[in-house]
């Protein structure tokens, strides 16, 4: 007669763990332990110093306390901080290089047409300032750009218009002297404004600058850039400015 086999006992070994990783948790309270007795410094350190070289023959990818997943994790986080942060920089330096590049070639088209002493081109705190005297633009107390004028900031389009998304700025000023009784304009505000709106709707009207982009500023005779006491003086302050700023997507 067969004798019955025992039956084999079922073991889990979900809940084995191996001997490195008991180690390491064996570790773990022994530092436990050292820490709430209070221990010397010196001593815990020479322990754990030991039992780490212990260690390190039954597990050596394993540090006893692991910090490299954080420290890579940081590592990573500061790697795309800085990256970010020269994606930006080299971003803003290209803006200020096309700025700079419409600079030149205003600069160039004014010299060609004539208009070196009327018109002036550069660049403060990153933004194309352009400044035209408006005695080339309007005759004294009027807001109409005349067809010779309008024939002569022409040369302006072809740069401009790299730059037609770009904010744009468009400012008049005035000097103090004040209008003529018979003036359709109350006020140098006024006809600082309508200086600056006339020159806006020639440019906009000629597909140079986009009109969801552009604001307008008028500052009559305030701000003056030059003495009113000298008729050249004068002269200076009776100005639009046309600002192009850079684009906020670039910034």
């Amino acid at each position: 007669m067969k004798k019955r086999k025992k039956p084999e006992e079922h073991v889990d070994e979900g809940w084995l763990l191996p001997y490195s990783d008991m180690l390491t948790l064996l570790l773990a309270l022994f530092i436990v332990l050292f820490a709430m007795a209070k221990v010397d410094n010196t001593k815990f350190q020479k322990f754990k110093s030991e039992f780490g070289t212990l260690l390190s023959t039954h597990q050596s990818s394993n540090s006893i306390i692991s910090i490299g997943k954080k420290n890579k994790a940081q590592g990573s986080t500061l790697s795309s901080a800085s990256s970010l942060e020269s994606s930006s920089s080299i971003t803003s330096q290209s803006t200020n290089n096309q700025l700079m590049v419409i600079k030149q070639q205003l600069a160039t088209n004014l010299q060609n047409s004539g208009l070196t002493n009327s018109v002036s081109v550069y660049i403060k705190s990153n933004d194309l300032h352009i400044v035209i005297n408006s005695n080339i633009l309007f005759d004294s107390g009027s807001a109409t750009l005349s067809e010779s004028t309008q024939s002569l900031l022409t040369s302006l389009f072809n740069p401009l218009k790299a730059v037609s998304t770009n904010p744009i700025i468009i400012a008049g000023y005035t000097d103090n002297q004040p209008l003529k009784l018979n003036s359709i304009y109350k006020s140098n505000w006024e006809l600082s404004s309508a200086r600056a709106i006339s020159v806006m709707n020639f440019f906009v009207d000629n597909k140079v600058f986009n009109e969801d982009n552009i604001s307008i500023q008028a500052y009559g005779e305030n701000k003056p850039k030059d003495t009113n006491a000298t008729a050249a003086g004068r002269s200076n302050n009776r100005r639009v400015e046309i600002i192009v700023e850079k684009n906020s997507s670039n910034s």
